[in-house]
């Protein structure tokens, strides 16, 4: 598939769009991934940034509520560099962090959208310290919580290999989508990625390959596992 194509739920995305039969097709990979127990709760991440994570979790989430009748939930899980808020027009505080950090009731928090089957969870209000945060038996019992009224709960994590936060989250989910820009992330890099999933006992649902129209050969450079994931002010618009 191909997130670089402006599509935008703002002009009316439906079955008729670009991209549309793509996501419908992942979708139901994902809800029969897992025979009679299809997962309900599931993080969509990437190796690095900038493959599309953030995008193809939004058209994921927004095309499941297209095809079915039931509610689903977009939870943005990533504290750092947060941009569902952005995608879908809304306000990014009184999100997950808020709820982690008060006794605010996580129901009382989440926001609708243009389509009334898709809630959005925003990440809520900068923290220091997210890993931490989400490190707390709170995230769980959230997330358990949230599965009593949701079919399906797809959380955009943060990139694996700059941060320790999305390992912690893959290990509340029942399974994880990797995403990769194909021609950009390097094969050791993403082999890496998979790598720590498993060593963390993640269950990995598979990998989305990403802008196959732009396929480059791959190459390593050591700059990759340098990268420092910060939180970048609001007013950026750097790539997911």
């Amino acid at each position: 598939m191909n997130t670089n194509e402006r599509i935008s739920l703002d002009d009316g995305y439906n079955e008729n769009s670009p991209c549309f039969a793509d996501f419908y097709q992942l979708f139901y990979r994902i809800v029969f991934s897992g025979g009679e127990h299809a997962p309900r709760t599931i993080m969509v991440t990437s190796a690095m940034e900038g493959e599309g994570k953030s995008t193809l979790a939004s058209y994921v989430s927004y095309t499941a509520a297209l095809s079915t009748e039931n509610f689903h939930l977009l939870i943005d899980g990533d504290l750092r560099r947060p941009s569902i808020h952005k995608i879908f027009g809304a306000e990014r505080n009184g999100g997950l962090s808020d709820a982690l950090m008060s006794d605010k009731a996580v129901l009382g928090i989440i926001k609708k959208t243009i389509n009334k089957n898709l809630h959005i969870l925003t990440a809520g209000k900068h923290v220091p310290h997210p890993l931490q945060l989400l490190s707390l038996d709170k995230t769980r019992q959230i997330f358990k919580q949230l599965e009593s009224y949701y079919r399906m709960i797809i959380i955009d994590g943060p990139p694996i290999i700059p941060v320790g936060d999305t390992l912690r989250l893959a290990q509340l989910v029942d399974g994880v989508i990797l995403v990769v820009r194909t021609g950009k992330t390097p094969r050791t890099v993403v082999k890496r990625a998979i790598d720590m999933l498993k060593s963390s006992n993640c269950k990995l649902l598979g990998v989305a390959l990403n802008d196959l129209s732009s396929v480059l050969p791959y190459y390593y450079q050591k700059k990759y596992y340098r990268y420092q994931y910060k939180a970048r002010p609001e007013h950026s618009k750097s790539p997911k």
